[in-house]
């Protein structure tokens, strides 16, 4: 197989729309994973900001209680495959200010817990992984945002067509 038709194959493969929507849910389902643990412990969430020494104190709190509500409500949004687009770029979002949190903190050598996915101090520590996992995520919604138009969302299961 030359390499204009692995290229083609692979274009198709990528775009395909289970595969896409295949990649919405799992994406989704990180932001939504990654909330849980956030909205059970607030204060401890509050501490895992405070780590970074990047926010002022007096924000601290208010990040703390809003962020979680705004992965989980993101990362419904793109289970269901509603407002695709505006959702994917609120992960876009999301994922920079992570990216940017992660990189400062490992360039300054700090020794924390990323916070991502559990508010315990004692969780495994931040590395370059978890940047290089925010970068995998950002390219997933690099791809939802190019491919998906829309199929495999509940809106396509509530009301499907009979043509």
């Amino acid at each position: 197989m030359n390499t204009m038709n692995l290229m083609r194959g692979l274009r198709r493969f990528i775009s395909h729309p289970l595969f896409i929507s295949l990649l919405r849910i799992a994406l989704g389902a990180v932001f939504i994973v990654a909330s849980i643990d956030k909205l059970r412990h607030p204060q401890a969430f509050a501490a895992a900001i405070a780590n970074y020494r990047l926010l002022p104190y007096t924000v601290i709190n208010a990040t703390a209680i809003v962020l979680p509500w705004l992965e989980v409500i993101t990362g419904t949004v793109l289970v269901l495959g509603v407002w695709i687009r505006a959702s994917t770029m609120i992960v876009w979002g999301l994922l920079f200010v992570f990216s940017v949190a992660i990189s400062q903190a490992l360039f300054r050598g700090l020794d924390i817990s990323c916070g991502c996915f559990s508010t315990n101090p004692r969780a495994a520590r931040m590395s370059w992984w978890t940047l290089i996992w925010d970068l995998i995520w950002f390219g997933w919604g690099v791809l939802i945002w190019i491919f998906d138009h829309g199929r495999y969302t509940v809106f396509q299961f509530l009301n499907p067509r009979k043509d």
